[in-house]
């Protein structure tokens, strides 16, 4: 695109009582179009006016001409009817140019010199943090990320709780709403907007979930863990309002510089080889959920450390008999990534065959699931649903079992995940091999599986890299 060129242009042709209207004469690739102003000059003001384009002449004492002179071609000028300091026509034409750069269209401009000097009205979700998170919930939903949306969801009802608990002086000091003058007046509602979201706001956030953040039982602490789930929901919607330009981006308050979020504690999780052995040995009753639990977490433990959520979403196009393997992408970044996926394979083995011969489905269609947990008329909050209940009732029952051995920690498939990865490590596999076989797609998350082995052995593998 050329250069855009833009001048005032008087159009005499609807001329009244010597009087012209002023319009902006835009060019651009040979084309040009007039865009009125609305604004009237007599004709004799306009001959004026086109003697002293570049420069005022100081001898003129007209006090008419001089206001004119400066509401047409200078940098600004004060409107007679509100008494605010306005951008003289043509230099708000031309900061206009300047900012559409090569998005400039006819169009564009035009509505841009039709909103110059409005204020933006923003949708409540823009502005208002507490509903931007509940937006991005619901955005999740309809993308069928259930997981992500229920977080989204959670910690903007953790800040609602936050805010609604100030006081009359919490709500000057963080939110600046001024205190009520008579004990009488109704306190106004406290809206969080981004730029109350500074890094002494986010440190008292903190505080306060430590101490009473619990959302079950409100009396109780939330862990360092959950604080630091609803604090990375919460930056993805500031960044997506600096991405938006909703906010500056000096108006960031997370990073080295401001706000960091807490990382939680990260207690062991994996179980030494013994406890492992003690777990593959013990003899369920057959049929029973007590078996299909253990063998859940058997197949977690076997297959690459696959979480339930994949297991239940397994069809029988994944599982390859014959060659005596799985291929999968993880659910979590099939969702949410569309590229840079990462596919594993597990490798079948005679314990994790007999898993399947156990409990699988009899239709074995290409795009059936595997086990009989999900169907395929479910939607994704049902789908989500059922895998938490498989979830909750598996790690329910191998508790029960860990505890009937004898075994101290706690047993989920959650530990058996890290199972595997320990298991590799003690066997002095690479950590390239490790990371591939959970399907992390960068070494550092599975680095910070390294904080759930031991110590020693955590530190001499590191120190090897």
């Amino acid at each position: 695109m050329n250069a855009v060129t833009v001048n005032l242009y008087l159009d005499k042709r609807a001329s009244k009582d010597g009087e012209g209207v002023v319009k902006w004469l835009v060019c651009v690739d040979r084309k040009q179009r007039l865009i009125t102003t609305g604004r009237k000059v007599k004709l004799t003001d306009w001959e004026f006016l086109q003697t002293s384009k570049s420069k005022l002449d100081n001898r003129i004492k007209d006090e008419g001409k001089i206001r004119l002179w400066h509401e047409m071609y200078g940098d600004t000028f004060r409107d007679s009817l509100t008494g605010k300091a306005q951008t003289s026509y043509l230099n708000r034409a031309k900061l206009i140019v300047g900012k559409l750069g090569n998005q400039f269209t006819f169009d564009s401009f035009a509505d841009a010199l039709a909103n110059y000097g409005k204020e933006k009205v923003l949708p409540t979700e823009q502005t208002d943090v507490i509903a931007a998170l509940f937006a991005k919930s619901d955005a999740m939903k309809k993308a069928d990320r259930i997981g992500n949306a229920e977080l989204f969801g959670l910690a903007a009802k953790s800040l609602r709780r936050f805010v609604d608990s100030f006081t009359d002086a919490e709500r000057k000091e963080f939110l600046s709403i001024p205190i009520p003058r008579k004990a009488s007046q109704t306190r106004p509602d406290a809206i969080l907007h981004f730029n109350h979201l500074t890094p002494d706001f986010l440190t008292t956030y903190e505080q306060w979930m430590q101490s009473c953040g619990n959302i079950r039982n409100p009396r109780k602490g939330a862990s360092l863990t959950t604080v630091g789930i609803y604090l990375r929901h919460l930056r993805a919607v500031v960044n997506d309002a600096i991405e938006a330009d909703i906010i500056p981006r000096s108006a960031y308050p997370f990073g080295p510089n401001g706000y960091v979020i807490p990382a939680g504690s990260n207690p062991k999780k994996a179980l030494p080889k013994s406890d492992i052995d003690k777990i593959k040995a013990y003899q369920p009753m057959p049929g029973t959920m007590e078996q299909r639990s253990q063998d859940l977490w058997l197949f977690t433990y076997y297959c690459n450390g696959i979480n339930l959520t994949d297991i239940c979403h397994l069809t029988w196009a994944q599982v390859d008999l014959k060659a005596g393997k799985l291929n999968f992408i993880r659910q979590k970044t099939n969702r949410s990534r569309k590229q840079n996926q990462t596919q594993i394979t597990a490798h079948l083995r005679p314990e994790t065959l007999a898993i399947i011969d156990r409990w699988a489905t009899t239709d074995r269609a290409p795009g059936a699931y595997v086990f009989p947990f999900l169907t395929s008329g479910m939607d994704a909050q049902r789908r989500k649903d059922v895998v938490k209940q498989i979830t909750l009732i598996t790690n329910r029952w191998t508790r029960k079992i860990a505890t009937s051995l004898g075994i101290d920690a706690d047993v989920t498939t959650y530990s058996a995940r890290h199972s595997y990865a320990n298991t590799l490590l003690k066997s002095n596999a690479p950590l390239a091999f490790i990371s591939k076989s959970l399907g992390h797609t960068n070494l550092k998350t599975t680095e910070s599986y390294l904080g759930s082995f031991d110590d020693e052995e955590a530190k001499a593998f590191l120190t090897a890299l």
